[in-house]
């Protein structure tokens, strides 16, 4: 692997796919051939979905996530009205993300069905268990140990769990469009992610087996952005209370400007700029790789300082370090640090969550970055305002900070951590 710097940002984001491959990047850097994620190397369909269908409708989207998330919060956190109660977030989280993602990629009834709910998780967490233990040894090796691996096994288990139970609602799908009948009944007038890949598929791309795969892959992106973040902000906030009342106010601020909850669109959460900065610096100081921007060459390619990056080279840069060396005061958690950098002018529309720049590059740079972080930002937030409102939150006495864990390049917050959570009284939550 060549590790490069940042000022080849802007040389790497005009080239092409066919000279250096982010897909191949991908597939090759989680063991694709072994954790059945070579799918996304069929075709870019899971791209063009996010990014022509997906983004532009999050504002139609912001009231299903909102709604699966009310569910989701009686169904799986406990009730906490007159005690605090202790809960591992990592766990917590995982279970609001998997049923908001669900209401989104397949929409109702599989949102709700626990069928579902365990494959889109547990194929997840197998899939990253095979990945690491799988780059301890040669590749030569990875054929052998994915048949003695319990988790690599696992994992195709639950493409096959996938396929018998979305293939034959693909095919209602598929044989609905063809006789020009509704899909869905639903309020949501079936705007989910699986009747769009229905929608925009070409000739080659409708076999219900590959796009009952790709579903799984894709909720895997979904749900491990979505999941970590949310839980290192959890973790932060219960570190730093001191900054909880502040985002509170601007909470009380957009319900006083747009109304109740119930009401709220996209838009009603881009005004959370604190609740965004706080996003944002969470993040720097708890990346989910260190490494990222991640190339495969294709083809010989020099760049203009003479440089060769060869065929077939994995190339990769450590965003991590390339941030905190752009960031003064880098080792502080200043939460507000990029809420005050908007307030410069002309700086209000950058330094956001979901925006990339030639030194952030979490979710890469140029047109080849992440097409599905705008709704992971959505996501999270919709999930933190609800959980700093209507809750209290703090760490176990005498305790710090859950530290991180780290496999290779990746950084996982810690699955066993404790926060206690109570509900605050009934007239302080959000009013639907």
């Amino acid at each position: 692997m060549l590790i490069l710097s940042s000022k080849y940002v802007p040389e790497l984001q005009s080239l092409s796919e066919r000279l250096a491959s982010p897909t191949a990047a991908h597939a090759f850097n989680l063991s694709g051939k072994w954790t059945n994620m070579n799918i996304i190397l069929k075709n870019d369909m899971h791209f063009r979905t996010l990014q022509q269908k997906l983004t532009p409708n999050l504002n139609f989207l912001a009231p299903i996530m909102r709604d699966e998330l009310n569910y989701a919060i009686v169904k799986d956190l406990p009730k906490c009205d007159e005690d605090w109660v202790a809960i591992k977030p990592y766990h917590s989280m995982l279970r609001l993300v998997s049923r908001i993602s669900a209401s989104i990629f397949l929409g109702k009834p599989f949102c709700r069905d626990e069928r579902w709910l365990e494959i889109s998780t547990e194929f997840t967490e197998n899939v990253f268990v095979s990945l690491v233990v799988l780059r301890l040894f040669p590749r030569f090796l990875h054929g052998f140990l994915s048949y003695v691996l319990p988790s690599t096994w696992i994992g195709c288990n639950y493409i096959r769990r996938a396929k018998k139970l979305l293939v034959p609602e693909i095919k209602r799908r598929q044989r609905a469009r063809a006789e020009g009948k509704p899909i869905s009944d639903e309020e949501d007038g079936g705007m989910n992610l699986l009747n769009w890949m229905l929608e925009i598929a070409g000739p080659y791309e409708r076999k219900p087996s590959d796009l009952a795969h790709l579903e799984v892959v894709m909720s895997l992106a979904s749900i491990h952005t979505s999941q970590m973040n949310a839980v290192h902000v959890l973790y932060d906030l219960a570190t730093h209370p001191e900054y909880i009342e502040e985002l509170r106010d601007e909470i009380r601020t957009v319900l006083k400007e747009d109304g109740k909850w119930n009401s709220w669109t996209k838009s009603s959460f881009y005004k959370l700029k604190k609740l965004d900065s706080f996003m944002r610096e969470s993040q720097r100081l708890n990346p989910p790789s260190l490494l990222s921007y991640h190339r495969v060459m294709m083809q010989d390619h020099v760049l203009q300082d003479g440089t060769l990056l060869p065929r077939g080279a994995h190339i990769a840069m450590p965003v991590n370090a390339i941030q905190n060396m752009h960031t003064p005061d880098a080792n502080k958690f200043n939460p507000l640090r990029y809420y005050q950098l908007r307030q410069s002018e002309g700086e209000m529309h950058l330094h956001q969550f979901a925006t990339t720049e030639a030194n952030v590059l979490n979710f890469g740079h140029g047109k080849f970055s992440c097409p599905g972080r705008f709704f992971a930002a959505l996501e999270i937030k919709t999930i933190l305002v609800r959980m700093i409102a209507d809750y209290d939150w703090k760490l176990p006495k005498g305790q710090s900070r859950p530290k991180n864990r780290q496999a290779h390049e990746f950084i996982f917050p810690d699955q066993r951590g404790i926060l206690y959570m109570k509900a605050r009284p009934m007239e302080e939550r959000l009013e639907f």
